[in-house]
């Protein structure tokens, strides 16, 4: 996801999505609202960063 991207309504107006809360990104998903696209590539760039984390920094059990 382009970082630049600026949410442009609501509670967040004028934030980037990358700061916005996954809470909000699964609402603006699960309304189907305009920028849920925007939502899900969020979500999903968080998802394989903390993957790709676990890869590099196994947890000791």
């Amino acid at each position: 996801m382009d970082s630049s991207k600026i949410c442009d309504f609501g509670l967040y107006k004028g934030e980037p999505y990358t700061s916005l809360p996954s809470s909000f990104l699964n609402w603006m998903i699960a309304s189907s609202h305009p920028f849920a696209d925007y939502a899900s590539q969020e979500l999903n760039r968080r998802l394989e960063a903390v993957e790709a984390s676990n890869h590099t920094n196994p947890q000791i059990s």
